[in-house]
């Protein structure tokens, strides 16, 4: 087993759509849409985004997996996974979203990976969220990505970062090697932290499949 963890986040990633924001978006009243943009702007936190797009749904929620297993996977995901197989990095998905659509759409796609996200359970028509990775001491994330990144680390693993959006700020900030596009890229730039570009999933792959990571690590 490798000494390296790989953490990669869901929604913009893995799939390309940022499905919950999509679906709520669309199809929930205007409340959806006006939450995800305070959200953007730092407003609000995303356990607030969550249970506003949620209260701003009147469908059956059940579309809301429906709609996540008709959204493309990032083909260059599966090469990914290969080369961290064989290279013994373990890999876990981190999502600020919910297992409610994230497990079927990883099962719809044959990925079975270790998933950390919040927790939405359904009862007829009562929706019920937990958030077991929230951090009281932050609070805007609702699943602090950067506790698991820190908990790897403490175990004495290289930490490797992959990522696009605002959910995955500040475990980039903690990794060893960040991969980023979008949002993080952008606050990376800003930020002075260094990171490796991608525009797919196969551009990490590639990477990582020929690098000596403590040395990429190093450059970095």
């Amino acid at each position: 087993m490798s000494d390296a963890s790989l953490f990669i986040d869901f929604d913009g990633t893995i799939s390309p759509v940022d499905i919950s924001n999509t679906f709520f978006t669309r199809f929930a009243a205007p409340g959806a849409a006006e939450a995800v943009e305070e959200w953007r702007r730092g407003l609000i936190s995303s356990t607030e985004c969550l249970r506003r797009e949620l209260d701003a749904y009147r469908g059956d929620i059940v579309a809301l997996k429906e709609f996540a297993e008709s959204q493309p996977i990032d083909e260059g995901f599966y090469r990914l996974v290969e080369v961290c197989d064989v290279r013994g990095i373990g890999m876990v998905i981190l999502s600020d979203g919910l297992d409610y659509y994230i497990e079927p759409f990883l099962a719809k796609h044959g990925v079975e990976k270790t998933l950390h996200a919040n927790r939405l359970d359904v009862d007829g028509s009562d929706f019920v969220l937990s958030f077991p990775y929230f951090n009281e001491d932050c609070g805007r994330c609702a699943n602090c990505k950067s506790s698991h990144v820190r908990a790897a680390a403490e175990a004495g693993k290289l930490v490797i970062y992959v990522g696009d959006g605002l959910s995955d700020k500040c475990a980039a900030e903690e990794a060893d090697i960040v991969f980023a596009k979008r949002d993080l890229a952008a606050h990376c730039d800003e930020n002075g932290i260094p990171y490796i570009r991608f525009d797919g999933l196969d551009d990490v792959a590639g990477v990582i499949e020929g690098a000596d990571l403590a040395r990429l690590a190093a450059r970095e």
